[in-house]
């Protein structure tokens, strides 16, 4: 059924949300919240109704609920003072004031077949979410298992390459016994994630495998192993993490299939998934092709803002290659440059928000515009790392190294694996030794360079925290290694290329390179 109202249709059958016939893009939990209001008709529906309707037996705060009713009314052009739409009844729930009318399928003979939006030229495969199966000797989790659905649709919508399809429309045919190609072809979903978790005492661990509907095959697959704990945020740590080791593999099954294909013959969905691949591969040569690749698929696509996302992302890899050696105020400027155009075509473009924050740190030294992205960054994908590495350094330099290590730290739980661990480490060493906890600060820098024993900004690092302890054999092994990488060491050069917004802070990381006892 398609409930039209105004200049938008709400369609049920294709977990759609249209106006004027383009789609609006909004979260599965959105869309169900605003389903459930329409069809209600004139009815008052509840605070406990929409709980048990959008949640089920889960435990949500009412942070959540207001959070899915702020972007319902945004989704539809209203907000909470006009209510033009979605009336706030108090002590007793909402009602839709509209006045929608019902719309029946234009075929009724054959049952519609939902799908995702098919944004033309992109032509974008869709990935459906499975329902989580629970294979704990009681079962008795239905809660945890519909949680890590929700939680890992979210998850992934949040990314936005690939459409997720709506967990109605998947939970239709999930239970049907279909084979994994028959159920591709139902839900018109060329990717499927299917995934498991079994209960042991406090103990989880949840399997997650990706499969190819089209040729039906597994691609991946994936294990976790954590405490329950708090099962809110063990439920969204899950997901994020499924989500930060599966959308690489997403990529990366994209461009093996269009692997043989000349970049003439790709369409502008190819020329993307192909980039984002390189880019993965962190070689300075594929990075230069991911560049190339995604500026002629932006040259096909005018107001897609994936490409130039990727732009940027190909010269901030390019950049880090060389950070240590590199003017810092120049290396990300290429970076902030493609952010920005990017933002302009979408300013909800996660990505382009967080490489923005990048450059409006280190190319302008606007640490408060810079936090401003990168928060927006993280409100608008949680579950990527990279918005908590950069949440960490500019936060760090912005004078609060508390909340840098905090941002860093839940990083690794994302991520454990994240490619940049020896920068995170040394980044940690920093806040550390701002905070004067030199032993915690020497553990970490120990660690970054048991990583990556040629990274420069740890061992400039290692120099101040020994000149601030006074250990100046490890400052001149330090000193000694920076020499045998062609690395220059100034003191006043090395602390101005900081950017310290605290006065003291820079001080005491200056203090600490003149203390080593290095010369020029």
């Amino acid at each position: 059924m398609t409930y039209v109202f105004d200049e938008f249709e709400l369609d049920s059958e294709r977990a759609e949300l249209r106006r004027a016939g383009e789609v609006v893009r909004i979260e599965p939990q959105v869309f169900d919240l605003l389903h459930l209001l329409i069809s209600a008709g004139d009815r008052v529906v509840t605070r406990d109704e929409i709980f048990s309707e959008i949640w089920g037996d889960r435990i949500v705060s009412d942070a959540a609920l207001s959070s899915r009713i702020r972007d319902a009314r945004k989704a539809i052009g209203d907000d909470g003072t006009t209510q033009r739409f979605i009336r706030t009844v108090q002590r007793r729930g909402l009602r839709f004031v509209g006045t929608p009318r019902e719309q029946a399928p234009a075929v009724a003979a054959v049952p519609p077949v939902p799908c995702v939006p098919d944004p033309t030229p992109f032509d974008r495969p869709a990935v459906a979410v499975l329902p989580f199966r629970d294979l704990s000797d009681d079962s008795g989790s239905p809660a945890l298992a519909s949680g890590l659905t929700d939680e890992l649709v979210a998850a992934l919508s949040a990314w936005r390459y690939f459409p997720v399809i709506a967990r109605n429309s998947v939970q239709r045919f999930a239970d049907a016994g279909l084979g994994a190609e028959q159920l591709g072809d139902a839900l018109n979903a060329r990717y499927l994630v299917e995934g498991s978790f079994r209960r042991a005492g406090h103990r989880l661990k949840v399997q997650v495998a990706l499969i190819d509907a089209a040729a039906d095959y597994q691609i991946w697959s994936h294990r976790i192993v954590c405490d329950m704990g708090d099962i809110i945020d063990m439920e969204e740590d899950v997901a994020a993490q499924i989500a930060t080791v599966i959308a690489p593999e997403l990529e990366g099954a994209e461009a093996r299939r269009v692997l043989r294909k000349r970049p003439d013959d790709m369409s502008a969905w190819e020329l993307v998934m192909r980039a984002a691949w390189l880019v993965t591969q962190r070689d300075m040569d594929g990075l230069k092709e991911a560049e190339t690749l995604a500026l002629r698929a932006a040259d096909r696509s005018e107001g897609w803002s994936v490409p130039m996302c990727l732009v940027a992302m190909a010269r901030f890899q390019q950049a880090m290659a060389g950070f240590s050696a590199s003017d810092s105020v120049t290396a990300f400027t290429s970076t902030l440059e493609a952010a920005q155009q990017a933002m302009e075509i979408d300013r909800s473009a996660w990505i382009a928000h967080a490489l923005r924050a990048v450059g409006e740190l280190w190319v302008k030294r606007n640490h408060d515009l810079a936090l401003i992205h990168v928060e927006r960054a993280i409100d608008l994908n949680p579950s990527a790392a990279m918005n908590y590495h950069f949440g960490g350094c500019i936060t760090g330099f912005s004078g609060d190294p508390m909340k840098a290590r905090h941002y860093q730290e839940r990083l690794f739980r994302v991520d454990p694996a994240y490619i940049y661990g020896a920068v995170i480490e040394a980044d940690l060493g920093l806040w550390h030794m701002l905070d004067t906890q030199y032993q915690e600060a020497d553990t970490r820098l120990t660690r970054a360079l048991a990583w990556d024993p040629t990274y420069g900004r740890a061992l400039q690092r290692r120099i101040a925290l020994s000149g601030l302890m006074d250990d100046r054999v490890a400052a001149m092994d330090a000193a000694k290694r920076m020499a045998d990488l062609g690395l220059a060491f100034d003191a006043e050069t090395i602390a101005a290329s900081y950017p310290f917004r605290m006065e003291e802070h820079h001080a005491m990381f200056l203090d600490g390179l003149r203390r080593s006892g290095i010369n020029h």
